[in-house]
């Protein structure tokens, strides 16, 4: 089975996890942690150690140090975490049951800009809510985290790298994304995309695209 696009037999799924997968609330985070950072808090600080985490060259302990230095003196680990976290809402069992059914006819795969504390809250969160113990396994033939390869989207290296590791066509690839700038690089690396908007659903997109 196989949707066509532009001529070509769609034959991979590539899907983002954040806004894609899993509802967030970015400014959520961003609220809180600017409500325990200094008002002198140095802002090229703060947005070096986001892209180290998330490309995993420091370590969560490095990651929650660096913003305590940046954070009024009653500040603690535990408030980071909280405030770092809360931007994660869940997955509606919908766009589970979604991944299940198109596993069967597709090769379906993941493509998360997250980080060693985003996903092990997601992981609780799924054991918790939906008693899942291999999001990863069940759900997709191969899942790429930024943090494990040491790289993010929109750096063309990170789409390329995943290209050689799966030996997927991009012509032959749906990519899905909530973010323009990562849609813009995967056209360039030969990917068929669709942009997910706010307050979009895409398990919506897909059905009404026939692809499930």
């Amino acid at each position: 089975m196989g949707i066509s696009v532009k001529g070509q037999k769609i034959q991979n799924l590539l899907f983002d996890l954040g806004n894609v997968i899993i509802d967030l609330d970015i400014e959520k985070t961003f609220n809180e942690l600017m409500n325990l950072f200094r008002s002198d808090a140095d802002k090229s600080i703060i947005d070096r150690i986001l892209i180290e985490y998330e490309c995993g060259r420091v370590s969560t302990d490095i990651f929650i140090n660096t913003l305590l230095s940046q954070s009024n003196r009653s500040v603690q680990a535990l408030d980071i975490i909280e405030a770092w976290n809360a931007m994660l809402i869940g997955i509606p069992v919908h766009r589970l049951e979604m991944l299940k059914t198109l596993k069967e006819n597709y090769n379906v795969y993941l493509l998360s800009n997250t980080n060693e504390l985003h996903l092990e809250w997601v992981h609780r969160y799924l054991k918790r809510v939906h008693s899942l113990n291999d999001f990863e396994n069940r759900f997709f033939d191969r899942a790429y985290y930024s943090h494990h390869l040491g790289d993010r989207k929109p750096f063309p290296s990170i789409y390329k790298h995943i290209i050689e590791d799966s030996q997927m066509n991009p012509a032959l690839t749906l990519y899905m994304d909530d973010v323009q700038e990562n849609i813009d690089v995967a056209v360039q690396q030969g990917f068929n995309t669709y942009l997910v908007k706010p307050d979009a659903d895409i398990a919506d997109y897909l059905k009404r695209e026939g692809f499930y």
